[in-house]
Order: structure tokens, then C-alpha cells, then sequence
């Protein structure tokens, strides 16, 4: 394999040929672009970007929809050297302006569906949408900022290309700030190599294997903001050659339509998804019931006989789901597993650019989210926290000392998650530290482990678990979000049977909306915010404190 010494070298070996790379379905109609679509259109951009004035190091933010036009517009930032800083679509423009104003961008490129805002001062304001446009005349698409001067574009491909090292910014991921300060994770073109090289070394392994199957393509509906769905979007399709899909919205219906009818083999997403599919197999196809009860796992052959009906429903070219951006419940991994699918899932953080583990796809472990890609190393602290080290490490947060040195002690980075490693190296991953109950008793509480006895109880549509404080002490308590009719001290007690005595429920409220709140795109629960409405006295009926004994 050709060494990698920055992602241009990744961009010159792989986006250039003339087959079918991006797909985008906007619920209205389907373009498809090719490797060398992508390619001249990544040169294009990068030659507007130069003649606007973007020099090295400079920030542009990239705040738009899953499109074939976003890696276009990231490429074209890493041929002329600046730093790409993604922002998911459904980012507030209040949040947008505030990123933009740390990093000092003076360039926000703009999707579709993002909010419609005049451009913050000092910044200027590029459509996405008009990045894979060819420029008529020389000239660069119209109105949205500063321009080329009239006949200076360079035509694609010549314009002259920085030199790029491996420590070079490559992006700043910022991964919070909805009520507070953002703080920007810092990668590097090596921490991102550091991902890609390992997982590109394993694919050649196997790539033999696959030819009868290829075209591989990839539903990918995890947000390009994130850097694990700008993997399996941007890096690990090209290693194949494969196809990368991209559709609007979350509709059940059209996911399984869009795998079927686009012949689709791996659905990239979270694991809220497949708890949204699951529901509606269930519906239309009740059947599919007996996947939820345990027993003894049959040879995946047997599996996929026995349920040929769904996979004619997902189409026969469909075989697995790559989970990433939260926890897997492993009841929701087994269902599918005994519909016989395939679950690969991984651990990982922006901090990790963003792989630390991933579950081998032909021998993974029920549980485990697996163990760490080549060259990377970790360990468990005597408190249970997972430590990490490795070229894919961030080197730090972006203008945060002081965040960056809370975040790395001697030599590792804290992920602030609770795990353990076994024998053969297989990682466990229990919860987050900061969001660990204790009881009365010192005892630990996984909120986690919590969450899976209720979501077992008939008629829960949603459940979060939080620590709320009462006579000086923390107990478990329970948001629901339950179907009508349904009984919340009824449920309470029918989880506290499945549960150990430290664990059980103490406290509920019903959440007063349709759903709880979760982050965009990873769709991870904000227990921060849900335990705040707990403390803040609204309305709630707490249980015995021996309900469900």
C-alpha cells in the first residue's frame, strides 16, 4: 500500500476514477456523481477559495445537509490548506456565528437546509448547493461573497496545490456549545491517517473476497459533521470503490425503500435507527416478533432462511448495519442478528479522529464494542475510566489550555467513559463517568443498564435515567415518555423486578412531550437537560422508594 504522508495523498490514489461515487435523493429526485465529478469539482472550489483570498490555515465552516457537494467543498479546503470546520445542519445560526467568530472564519459555506440568516459580520455567505456547479466564463458561482477577479480562476486541476504535512490542521470539530462556551477538537491529517491507514490495510485483506458483491454501497445517515459518519462516507467507500447514498429525513419506510430499491449492503446510522426500523418491522411484518426471544443462536444460513422475508423487504444485496455516535443496546443487536444481519459497532470520540475499537465484521462479540485498531493502545485507570493513546489522539482543544490539560494526564487522554478490557483485549463499555449514579450505598448505577429494563416493559416508548437528589442523597429516577393509557408507577414497578436492588427506581416524571430531548445527529439522550427538569420541581410523582421489590 502507497504511504500516506497527509490526505492528499488519500485524495490523488482514490477520487479519480469515472465510476459512480456519491448518490443524493432529496425525496424529489436522485443525482449521481462520479470519483472524477468529485474530484474536478473539489479543484474548482479550491481555486475559488484561493482567489478569494483563503491562504493556509485559514477557516472555512461547512454548515450544510449530507450532499455530494459537502466532500467536494472538503476537499477543496485541504488542496489549498484551510481548515474545515463542520457544523452539523440543524446547528442554530446563533451557534453558527458564535464558532465562526472563535475560529475566525470569514468564509461560512451554507446548505439548503440550514436556517436562512444574513451572514455574521466579517463573514461571507456561499451556497453549497453551488459547489459541483461548473463556473461559466471563468467566473465562480454568483452573489454569495468575495469572488475571483473576472478571467483569474485557474481551469480545474491546475491550480497550484499546498504543500501539506501530516501535522497540519486538517479540521476543528466542535462538539458542544447549545449553552456554553464551544469547545473545538483539533485533527490533524495524521490523526485522521491514523484511522484511515489500519482500516485501509485490513479492507485489502478481504477485497478478493468482495468483488463478487461490488458494487458495495453505503446508506450513510449518520450527519458528515460527525467525524465517524465523515468516514464512512469520505474514506471507507473509496477503499472499495464503492457508492456512498445520502437521503433526507429519518421516515422508516423510505430508509428500508432506499436500501431496497438503490441495492444498498450496509446502512451506516445510530443506534436509534435501528430501534425505529425494528418498531416498524414489527408492524408490518409481526412475524419478525420471534426475534426477540433469546435461545440458542442458529448458523446465520439457518437465519437468513428462515427469515427470507425481510431481507426480500431490505433487498438481497443488503446484509449489514455499521453503528456508531452512542451506545448499542445488545438486545437490539440480537434482534437483528437473529433476523440475520449483521451489527459491526466500534467505540470512539471526536478526540479519536474518532476510532479507538471496531468489532471485526466476521467475529464480533455481543457486548463488547470490540478492539483497538492498529496503533492504538488502551488502558483501564483504577477508577474504571477508559484511557487512550495513539497517533489518532488530538493534539488538544482548540485556543482551551486549560480544557486540553484537564483532558491529558501523563500521557493519555481521559475519555471520561467507564469500561473494562478482558483476557483477549475487548473492550466493554459501561457508561459515561460524569453521568454514573451513586446510591446511598457507594454503590454505582449505569443509567444505561437502567434505561434497557424499562425500554423491555410494553407500552414505553422512551425512557432516560438520571440521578435526582432527595434528603441529601441521589437516587436512580426515570423519565418516560409512555403510549396513552399506560400506567407509570405500573411500569416502574415492572422494571424493578428485572433490575438489582441498587438499581432500582426510586423516582419517575413523565416527560410532557412526544419525545425527549436528544443531540442532533448522534441522537444521544441530554441527560444534562432532563436532569435539570427533574431538579427544577416540575411536575413529577415520585415512587416508593420500595416500589417493585
Amino acid at each position: 500500500m502507497t504511504t500516506r504522508e497527509s490526505l492528499l495523498d488519500f485524495f490523488d490514489d482514490r477520487i479519480r476514477s469515472a465510476v459512480p461515487f456519491l448518490v443524493y435523493d432529496d425525496g424529489y429526485r436522485a443525482e449521481t456523481r462520479s470519483y472524477a465529478d468529485v474530484r474536478a469539482g473539489a479543484e474548482r472550489f479550491a481555486a475559488r477559495l484561493a482567489a478569494a483570498g483563503c491562504r493556509p490555515d485559514d477557516k472555512v465552516v461547512l454548515w450544510g445537509e449530507n450532499r455530494p457537494e459537502w466532500i467536494a467543498a472538503f476537499w477543496g479546503c485541504l488542496l489549498v490548506r484551510a481548515v474545515v470546520v463542520p457544523l452539523d445542519v440543524r446547528t442554530s445560526a446563533d451557534l453558527t456565528a458564535r464558532v465562526a467568530a472563535r475560529v475566525g472564519a470569514r468564509i461560512v459555506v451554507v446548505g439548503d437546509e440550514a436556517p436562512a440568516v444574513d451572514p455574521a459580520p466579517g463573514t461571507v455567505h456561499w451556497r453549497l448547493a453551488e459547489v459541483l456547479a461548473p463556473s461559466v466564463d471563468g467566473a465562480a458561482a454568483p452573489g454569495r461573497g468575495p469572488e475571483p477577479r473576472a478571467g483569474t480562476e485557474p481551469r480545474a486541476g491546475t491550480e497550484p496545490r499546498a504543500a501539506t504535512a501530516g501535522g497540519d490542521l486538517a479540521e476543528i470539530i466542535f462538539t458542544s456549545g447549545a449553552t456554553a462556551d464551544p469547545k473545538g477538537v483539533e485533527i490533524t491529517h495524521t490523526n485522521l491517517l491514523a484511522n484511515i491507514v489500519p482500516v485501509e490495510r485490513e479492507v485489502q485483506k478481504y477485497a478478493k473476497h468482495g468483488r463478487p458483491f461490488y458494487p458495495l454501497r453505503f446508506l450513510n445517515l449518520l450527519p458528515l459533521s460527525h467525524l465517524f459518519g465523515q468516514a464512512m462516507a469520505t474514506f471507507v467507500p473509496p477503499m472499495l470503490g464503492g457508492v456512498t447514498v445520502f437521503m433526507r429525513g429519518y421516515n422508516p419506510a423510505e430508509i428500508v425503500r432506499q436500501i431496497r430499491t438503490r441495492r444498498v449492503s450496509v446502512l451506516v446510522c445510530v443506534p436509534r435507527i435501528l430501534e425505529v426500523l425494528r418498531d416498524e418491522l414489527l408492524r408490518v411484518a409481526p412475524e419478525t416478533a420471534e426475534a426477540t426471544a433469546g435461545g440458542r443462536k442458529r448458523h446465520v444460513a439457518v437465519r437468513w432462511w428462515r427469515h427470507r422475508r425481510t431481507h426480500r423487504r431490505f433487498g438481497m444485496k443488503f446484509w449489514a448495519f455499521v453503528v456508531g455516535g452512542a451506545p448499542l443496546d445488545p438486545e437490539l443487536q440480537d434482534f437483528w442478528s437473529r433476523l440475520g444481519f449483521l451489527v459491526v459497532q466500534g467505540y470512539g470520540l471526536t478526540e479519536t479522529a474518532p476510532m479507538v475499537t471496531v468489532n471485526h465484521p466476521f467475529r464480533t462479540r455481543r457486548g463488547s464494542v470490540g478492539t483497538p485498531i492498529g496503533g492504538v493502545e488502551v488502558a483501564i485507570a483504577d477508577d474504571g475510566e477508559i484511557l487512550v493513546r495513539g497517533g489518532n489522539v488530538t493534539r488538544g482543544y482548540y485556543d482551551a489550555p486549560d480544557a486540553t490539560a484537564e483532558a491529558f494526564r501523563d500521557g493519555w487522554l481521559h475519555t471520561g467513559d467507564i469500561g473494562s478490557l478482558d483476557a483477549s483485549g475487548h473492550l466493554t463499555v459501561r457508561g459515561r463517568k460524569k453521568e454514573m449514579i451513586v446510591t446511598p450505598d457507594g454503590l454505582n448505577v449505569f443509567p444505561e443498564d437502567v434505561e434497557r429494563a424499562l425500554a423491555e416493559v410494553a407500552g414505553v416508548r422512551e425512557a432516560a435515567v438520571v440521578g435526582a437528589a432527595r434528603d441529601g442523597r441521589e437516587h436512580v429516577h426515570a423519565v418516560l415518555v409512555l403510549e396513552d393509557g399506560i400506567d407509570a408507577d405500573a411500569v416502574v414497578r415492572d422494571a424493578n423486578l428485572r433490575l438489582e436492588e441498587h438499581q432500582r427506581i426510586r423516582g419517575r416524571s413523565v416527560w410532557p412531550e412526544a419525545a425527549l430531548p436528544r443531540t442532533e445527529g448522534t441522537r444521544k439522550l441530554r441527560r444534562r437537560e432532563l436532569a435539570g427538569w427533574v431538579a427544577g420541581g416540575r411536575p413529577a410523582a415520585p415512587a416508593e422508594s420500595g416500589a417493585g421489590d
